[in-house]
């Protein structure tokens, strides 16, 4: 059996028939998860948000919470896959603290409603619109229920330390809001004064 393909890098455009890419040593060169995500990105399907300054956060799991929230309004048409969340803490907790990933999912409630925060499009300078809205000191229609857990956040100085690494999850669209439903990360103690910052990159595909 002969198997040919092209060695070295292949620079393609939409709709083009390409050969297989081989490696010098004759392997071939599988790209899955990056052509993925590089592919979903040039689609201009996909957003971040995140804190420009910290917050702090309350007390359990709540309807009214100052962290970053994502909602995905009823009627947007998109579900939103989510890619990744992580959050840090500038200040230590006055009591250990666990970090939830929390979820509201009665696709009929109320709207989220809250101060809009920043988005911007992965494929930088890119204009389209994103459907889901990240909101600050935000107000949901019930509390949420931890769907997961980031980590724990504990009473030590920060400041004896080089660096703190941020809480994080790579979802790789293992979570996907639909249209309706909200997430938020929450803590099960109040944090520092000003001190939580959150992240979301999610893509927004057709439902």
């Amino acid at each position: 059996m002969l198997f040919e393909g092209k060695v070295g890098r292949i620079q393609s455009t939409s709709g083009s028939t390409e050969e297989a890419r081989l490696a010098k040593t004759g392997g071939v060169l599988v790209a899955q998860d990056f052509a993925r995500y590089q592919n979903a990105v040039e689609s201009g399907n996909v957003y971040a948000s995140a804190n420009q300054s910290g917050v702090t956060s309350q007390a359990g799991l709540s309807l009214t919470t100052p962290v970053l929230t994502l909602y995905n309004p009823a009627g947007s048409g998109k579900n939103a896959i989510i890619w990744y969340t992580s959050c840090i803490f500038l200040v230590a907790f006055a009591a250990a603290s666990a970090i939830f990933v929390a979820a509201g999912t009665n696709v009929n409630a109320a709207a989220v409603t809250g101060t809009d925060a920043t988005v911007r499009n992965a494929k930088l300078g890119a204009s389209l619109a994103n459907a889901c809205k990240p909101y600050l000191a935000a107000t949901l229609p019930a509390a949420p229920v931890a769907v997961g857990l980031l980590g724990v956040c504990l009473t030590g100085a920060i400041n004896t330390v080089p660096v703190a690494i941020p809480l994080e999850r790579w979802y790789d669209g293992g979570l996907m809001l639909k249209p309706g439903c909200n997430l938020s990360l929450q803590t099960s103690t109040a944090s520092g004064a000003s001190a939580m910052l959150c992240e979301y990159i999610w893509e927004e595909v057709s439902e």
